[in-house]
């Protein structure tokens, strides 16, 4: 089977693998969990929020929420996943809304995504 290139297009840059691509983004996520850091400019800020809309765009998740809300921050947070049947913790982004509403939100997932829409069958 063929490696999925991803393209994140927020910094026009591709990546040569889907897990080249989750690998990088979970390190972001991961930093600001450990720093506490909420993400609120810059290329990274740029990033996650295309990949998010993207995401959205594609599986018409939470189109109502974007179309009502702005994006106006990321951070880091522990929550609990599913992973091969246990739950197990993690770090995911949460995303925050300018309506001061938050979402839980996967990178690695909403790649996965990309990935699969950028490179069909």
């Amino acid at each position: 089977m063929a490696a999925k290139t991803v393209t994140i297009e927020s910094k026009d840059y591709v990546f040569n693998t889907l897990k080249e691509a989750q690998k990088y983004y979970d390190v972001i996520v991961k930093e600001l969990y450990d720093a506490n850091l909420t993400l609120t400019k810059g290329q990274d800020f740029e990033d996650l929020k295309w990949i998010y809309t993207t995401y959205c765009g594609y599986t018409k998740h939470n189109l109502d929420k974007l179309g009502e809300s702005n994006i106006i921050g990321f951070k880091g947070i522990s929550t609990i996943r599913e992973k091969g049947g246990q739950y197990v913790p993690a770090e995911c982004c949460a995303i925050i809304f300018s309506d001061g509403t938050e979402e839980e939100f996967y990178t690695d997932k909403a790649i996965k995504e990309i990935a699969l829409k950028q490179n069909p069958r």
